[in-house]
């Protein structure tokens, strides 16, 4: 996977300046912005200039958004907006100052009390996704966020799925996370809810042991142990 290079810190996405940049990862940068409108700081997500490439991706990328900017529970980031700027497509969302379940878990395991206190919110916001039809398909520990009085928040639904016909073809068709993915994802099967819990007790297994139960040298030798 390339990572992104282009930096937008200081240009304008509809409503918000890009004021820094806050991580990178394969597939998407976060950046602080700023909605002068309401006085408020938010989190952008900025998706690769790629995927403009493939004319059906905007639609999905609507209509995918759309159903998410509706999907409202407590422990389920919020999509504030979404849209197109600067040749790239992008998500706003709420700024989350407590960082990441990744974050913490770089200092080693997690009490049993803690990983129940920090999951048992998660589990029920995959619940309600579920009832409402919604997958998340890349549940991880640098998907759930904390605010600054340490509420967890599962971050990024349905991004994967929104990427994923477009990027299939230049990567091995599997869009998720090889250490935390469900063995019918890793096989590029079809998904239901059955797939996201299986990631949540991965996440869960990293919390207490601090290691994910499939290590590997590359991301698809840890695909192997998976299927």
């Amino acid at each position: 996977q390339k990572r992104m290079t282009t930096d937008f810190t200081g240009k304008t996405f509809g409503n918000y300046r890009l004021v820094s940049l806050l991580g990178q990862g394969g597939m998407a940068s976060v950046y602080r912005a700023y909605q002068e409108s309401i006085d408020r700081y938010v989190a952008i997500k900025v998706l690769p200039a790629e995927l403009l490439t493939d004319p059906s991706f905007l639609k999905r990328f609507n209509q995918e958004a759309s159903t998410l900017a509706r999907l409202t529970h407590p422990s389920i980031l919020q999509l504030f907006d979404y849209g197109e700027a600067h040749g790239v497509p992008y998500i706003v969302m709420p700024l989350m100052n407590g960082g990441s379940l990744a974050d913490r878990l770089r200092g080693g395991p997690l009490s049993p009390d803690n990983t129940v206190r920090t999951l048992w919110p998660v589990a029920e916001a995959l619940e309600f996704a579920h009832s409402q039809g919604v997958l998340h398909r890349d549940v991880k520990p640098s998907n759930i966020l904390f605010d600054q009085l340490g509420n967890p928040f599962l971050a990024d639904f349905g991004i994967s799925k929104v990427m994923k016909r477009t990027t299939e073809l230049t990567l091995t068709g599997i869009i998720g996370t090889p250490d935390y993915m469900s063995p019918e994802q890793a096989r590029a099967e079809p998904l239901d809810s059955r797939s996201d819990v299986y990631s949540l007790a991965v996440v869960a297994y990293h919390c207490l042991a601090g290691v994910t139960p499939f290590e590997g040298g590359t991301p698809m030798q840890v695909i192997f142990k998976q299927a």
